[in-house]
């Protein structure tokens, strides 16, 4: 085993990339002992808050059936061990959000991960050899009505079993600078699956530009694939670069999903209110009043809504400028207009996520991935072909379109086209990139 001082010659890593270095600044999770050893900590904090009257209610209702709180007697009350039980549970939910602690300790000089949990202060510990850590990996979880959606950041190799979670942030930016820097600690790769393509980058090239990433790997780039025969998309060669135009995709009925409702809205009142509200006298002027009340809310302004929809839709394009200095995208969806620049010396990451990529970064609980290669099927993690009904339905919905980032944007456009078309138009915006 390689001595402390052997390991800061060849890690030489800068402590003070991390340090708060304005006000306002979000203070960074990772704790540095020393330029060999880190500390990610979690517990306390907004969740001792939260726990804080769990615990409170679960110690009052435990000192109920004990008599220390006088009640009543009443014959309709629940038994004693009942409710002490019901008490603690709550305080045992409460104590462990409030006094909770957990951690990971990453310890270079001495080869090993030592992950921790315990109530203020370590009281289970489970260690691991750093050399089991192949990579250090960054994914994306759109999480649900109740959760926001994340970009966990965890640590995995083949003898590691289970990845270890580190950090689940919840915006891009920060998952993707933690993760970068977890990877220039432990000299480890990067592998980003968070676009649904998995991208590998090693720790001495974590901020290289695409272009640079292509010209220094000399990754083809000139060769373009077959011009699709159908296509939404329209393009023009610059003096600088090439101009972009797509038009909205060819429509389908999942295309239409949100003119529906009101369209049905308004078949419903006709079909079963109109008929009545016709059946009555209009001598009334307030009867007359009300049934054009009614016409215009649940017939006028459902329809006038559902037209404007497919107006929009109609309308919508995107615009997409590439030069030498610049990604531009321009769009017009259901009314908004917006435009997204990355300057290309900025831009790291450029995708193009294909339904298999994405097929082999889902991960099913209890089921163990298989790689079978290309084999010009689309199959399921565990090398099963994609059922018809399903592969249908993705095509229905098109593809995911094409995603550039850098450390501090995001860009997304051309969803929802053919995947033929998709794979035109980045080999066309990579070869003008790459030149």
């Amino acid at each position: 085993m390689k001595n402390r001082s052997e390991y800061n010659s060849l890690y030489d890593f800068d402590m003070n990339i991390f340090k708060q270095s304005a006000i306002g600044e979000k203070k960074s999770p990772f704790i540095y002992k020393d330029q060999a050893t880190m500390e990610i900590r979690s517990g306390g904090g907004c969740l001792s808050i939260f726990g804080l009257p769990f615990l409170l209610s679960g110690l009052f209702i435990m000192q109920i059936p004990l008599g220390i709180i006088p009640m009543k007697s009443s014959s309709e009350t629940a038994p004693a061990g009942f409710v002490f039980l019901f008490g603690l549970v709550f305080a045992a939910v409460g104590a462990a959000l409030v006094f909770g602690r957990s951690g990971l300790i990453l310890d270079r000089a001495t080869g090993r991960i030592i992950q921790w949990y315990g109530l203020l202060v370590p009281m289970k510990r489970k260690e691991y050899l750093l050399d089991t850590v192949d990579q250090v990996e960054m994914n994306f979880s759109s999480g649900d009505s109740d959760s926001p959606a994340t970009w966990p950041v965890k640590l995995s190799g083949k003898n590691i079993g289970k990845p270890l979670s580190v950090l689940q942030p919840v915006s891009f930016t920060e998952a993707r600078q933690l993760a970068e820097e977890l990877s220039r600690f432990l000299r480890k790769p990067l592998v980003d699956s968070s676009t649904g393509e998995s991208i590998i980058r090693d720790p001495d090239h974590l901020n290289e530009s695409f272009r640079n990433r292509i010209r220094r790997t000399g990754e083809a780039a000139g060769i373009l694939p077959p011009e699709p025969a159908a296509k939404c998309s329209r393009v023009e060669r610059t003096g600088e670069g090439i101009l972009i135009q797509i038009s909205e995709p060819s429509k389908n009925f999942i295309h239409y999903l949100p003119v529906f409702p009101p369209l049905i809205f308004a078949g419903i009142f006709v079909l079963f209110f109109l008929p009545k509200m016709l059946s009555r006298s209009n001598s009334d002027s307030f009867n007359y009043i009300f049934f054009c009340f009614f016409a215009l809310l649940f017939i006028a302004v459902p329809l006038l809504s559902a037209l404007q929809k497919m107006y929009r839709r109609k309308k919508g394009f995107e615009r997409i400028t590439v030069t030498k200095t610049m990604l531009r995208v321009e769009k017009l969806k259901q009314g908004k207009s917006t435009t997204e620049e990355i300057p290309i010396d900025e831009l790291e990451d450029l995708v193009a996520p294909t339904m298999q990529g994405t097929m082999n970064t889902i991960e099913v609980p209890g089921m163990k991935k298989v790689y079978l290669g290309d084999t010009g099927t689309p199959r399921l993690p565990d090398g099963r072909p994609v059922p018809r009904f399903l592969l249908s339905l993705m095509k229905m919905v098109g593809s995911k379109g094409i995603i550039a980032r850098s450390d501090k944007t995001v860009v997304e456009f051309a969803g929802g086209l053919d995947e033929a078309e998709i794979t035109w138009i980045y080999a066309l915006i990579r070869k003008n990139i790459a030149e």
